[in-house]
């Protein structure tokens, strides 16, 4: 039977350095800017994101509609966020980095795919130890414009 002593020695050691380690550079440069009651943006994409969802949405149609109406307003290029552009503002909540910004995030969202394609998902809060978030499909969800 070997001692664990060494290997807790490293595991604290290593827990130490980290300690003193500054954050990640993605996390000083992510945060969240209010623009307006109606948008904010997300400083180093420079992404706008609607403060509110829409309502509860089940089709397609429904999403066209709803993107249609948004975009007849002051901007006419709002669009789904994709996967990616949603995780990147759940981790920015999940990092506190969002500053005045409030708004619900958990949820069924439409998105667009890599084809501009829409579908329902959601990023929910793993069950790991740490901070993580697993996606699942849906059928079902609210609309977050972003643009550009």
């Amino acid at each position: 039977c070997q001692s664990k002593a060494p290997t807790i020695i490293l595991v604290i050691s290593v827990v130490t350095l980290f300690a003193f380690l500054p954050l990640p550079a993605v996390s000083k440069t992510k945060s969240l800017i209010i623009l307006s009651e109606k948008v904010f943006q997300e400083s180093s994409s420079h992404l706008d994101w609607q403060t509110q969802r829409s309502k509860r949405i089940k089709t397609e149609k429904e999403v066209q509609l709803y993107l249609q109406t948004l975009n007849h307003g002051e901007h006419d290029d709002w669009r789904l966020p994709t996967k990616q552009e949603l995780y990147d503002i759940f981790s920015i909540f999940d990092l506190k980095l969002n500053g005045e910004v409030k708004v619900q995030l958990e949820g069924n969202y439409w998105l667009a795919d890599d084809k501009g394609q829409p579908y329902v998902g959601a990023w929910k809060i793993g069950d790991q130890c740490g901070p993580s978030r697993s996606f699942s499909r849906a059928k079902a969800g609210v609309i977050r414009a972003v643009r550009p």
